[in-house]
C-alpha cells in the first residue's frame, strides 16, 4: 500500500494513539491534528531508533522532519539511505 517505513509509522501511531489510519492525514502534523504530544514526538523518535537503527539528534526534531506522517517517512528514508 504504502512504502514499508510509512506504513511501520502509521501501524505505530494507530497502535499507541489509538487512532485509525482514516483518522490521520499524512500531510499534516500529527501534533496539530491532536493524534500526539511533544511527548509523543520523543516516543516516536524512540521508535525510529529503535526499529530501523538510526540516531537522531536532538536537532533533528523539526517541522520539517517531524511534522507530518509524510515528512517523518521522508525523513527516516533519507537516514536509511545514508
Amino acid at each position: 500500500m504504502y512504502g514499508k517505513v510509512k506504513n511501520q509509522l502509521v501501524e505505530f501511531v494507530c497502535k499507541n494513539y489509538m487512532v485509525t489510519e482514516n483518522e490521520i492525514d499524512f500531510d499534516q502534523s500529527l501534533v496539530d491534528q491532536g493524534i500526539i504530544d511533544s511527548f509523543g514526538l520523543v516516543e516516536m523518535s524512540a521508535f525510529i531508533q529503535d526499529v530501523f537503527d538510526i540516531k537522531i539528534e536532538e536537532s533533528d526534531l523539526t517541522k520539517n522532519n517531524f511534522g507530518s506522517i509524510n515528512k517523518i517517512s521522508s525523513y527516516v528514508e533519507r537516514r536509511l539511505k545514508g
